[in-house]
């Protein structure tokens, strides 16, 4: 009966998971051709530039959370006590992460650092509302407690009401500064209706000071996973931007986009057997078993597999109905990142499937955090020559590294377990 329950229990947040991937990867999908179409590559690019860099902060504040919290949520997931003691750290962790950042902002800002991509008022208006609202999602609370289909729901109908809105109201270049409160309201409102939500549910918030700092100071390492992870697919308009441009950033974020979608498409599940996962491998022993995480991982890799072969066949397909005139370069590219997609799903997916749950968070991330920088250094130097196609190449040759890597750390933690139960025998 145990068993039959944690199985619906992934099912369901698993399935409350995908709904909001789905949306998550078609409403970027369908604003490719409503703002290429309408803004051109050069304000398109502005604005994903924007968005980008607002995302790059964000993960800073979110720190790791959606792993480190989530794990110990699901850990006092049946202690009201402990989870109220647990939000009020988190949601203090992030204040005092967020507020230098957000002052660092407005002054290089006011100094006239950014002019070439925030030059007015409403660009810094738009990336403020964008960092704290991806910053201080509370999503790991619902992860940890494995209850996501109501939250999964207020997240697709707000995402869905923002497309249809961007949809009927932006027609040309003109539309450039009404788009920006269009893009930034749903993720925020999102942000704050779940924020009550988590207050109505564990109870006033206590500013614990001391736990608070203790949040941030235990997890760094789950924040290096985090950000590392994330910051190949977030930061790199960033990058590409200052070093090729904001043409090139309308050229690469089509098919960036397309891949992130693909590449994103396990975090859900991941997401659901996170915290099963972490209560079977966490205390390890003898008893531990490594054939269920080990079967995931094999499914999961011939999934990937197919998945890429079917967007081989379908993606230009795609990018030809999105994009008008004036991204020549975006289908080279496609073809470079599409090598990408399964290297980053199988990488993730041995992290949060295997080692982190077997308590391997630490050199996990470290490792992750050097291949991540390296990808980002190697793709951004190619693109000073190369355009979004070096960047490409740069980002899917590290991770190939990467993906080595990662299977060289679960082979030998599943050696040293086989010899340490050889041993007790």
């Amino acid at each position: 009966m145990a068993g039959h329950s944690t199985r619906a229990r992934i099912a369901r947040n698993a399935g409350a998971l995908y709904v909001v991937q789905l949306v998550s990867f078609l409403v970027p999908i369908f604003e490719i051709p409503i703002l290429a179409r309408a803004l051109g590559p050069a304000l398109y690019g502005q604005i994903l530039f924007c968005q980008a860099l607002a995302l790059t902060a964000s993960l800073l504040v979110e720190y790791g959370f959606n792993i480190n919290a989530a794990q110990q949520t699901a850990l006092a997931r049946e202690r009201p006590g402990e989870l109220n003691c647990l939000f009020s750290q988190v949601l203090l962790a992030k204040i005092l992460l967020a507020a230098p950042l957000a002052g660092l902002l407005l002054a290089a800002w006011a100094l006239g650092l950014l002019d070439a991509y925030l030059g007015s008022a409403a660009l810094l208006g738009f990336v403020l509302a964008y960092f704290l609202a991806f910053g201080f999602s509370p999503m790991w609370y619902f992860q940890g407690r494995e209850r996501m289909a109501r939250p999964a729901l207020l997240d697709v109908v707000l995402r869905l009401c923002g497309l249809g809105v961007l949809a009927v109201l932006i027609r040309a270049p003109g539309d450039f500064l009404l788009a920006l409160p269009i893009l930034a309201i749903p993720p925020l409102l999102n942000t704050a209706l779940t924020l009550g939500w988590c207050r109505l549910e564990v109870g006033p918030v206590r500013w614990d000071f001391q736990g608070a700092c203790r949040q941030i100071r235990e997890g760094f390492h789950f924040f290096v996973y985090r950000s590392a992870s994330n910051l190949a697919l977030s930061a790199i308009p960033v990058f590409l931007g200052l070093s090729a441009g904001k043409q090139a950033v309308g050229e690469f974020a089509p098919p960036e986009k397309l891949i992130k979608g693909m590449t994103s498409l396990a975090m859900p599940f991941l997401s659901a057997v996170f915290p099963v996962f972490v209560r079977r491998l966490e205390a390890g022993g003898e008893t531990v078993s490594f054939r269920a995480p080990l079967a995931v991982l094999a499914a999961i890799a011939a999934l990937a597999l197919a998945g890429t072969a079917l967007a081989i066949l379908v993606g230009p397909w795609v990018l030809d109905a999105m994009l008008g005139a004036g991204f020549d370069g975006a289908l080279a590219i496609y073809f470079v990142l599409i090598v990408l997609a399964p290297l980053r799903i199988l990488n993730q997916s041995i992290a949060m499937v295997l080692l982190i749950p077997a308590g391997r968070s630490k050199p996990v991330s470290y490792v992750i955090s050097a291949c991540s920088v390296l990808g980002v250094a190697c793709g951004t130097g190619l693109s000073l020559s190369y355009g979004g196609l070096g960047m490409a190449a740069g980002l899917a040759g590290v991770e190939a590294v990467l993906l080595v890597v990662m299977v060289g750390m679960a082979a030998a933690l599943v050696r040293r377990h086989a010899v340490r139960v050889g041993d007790a025998q």
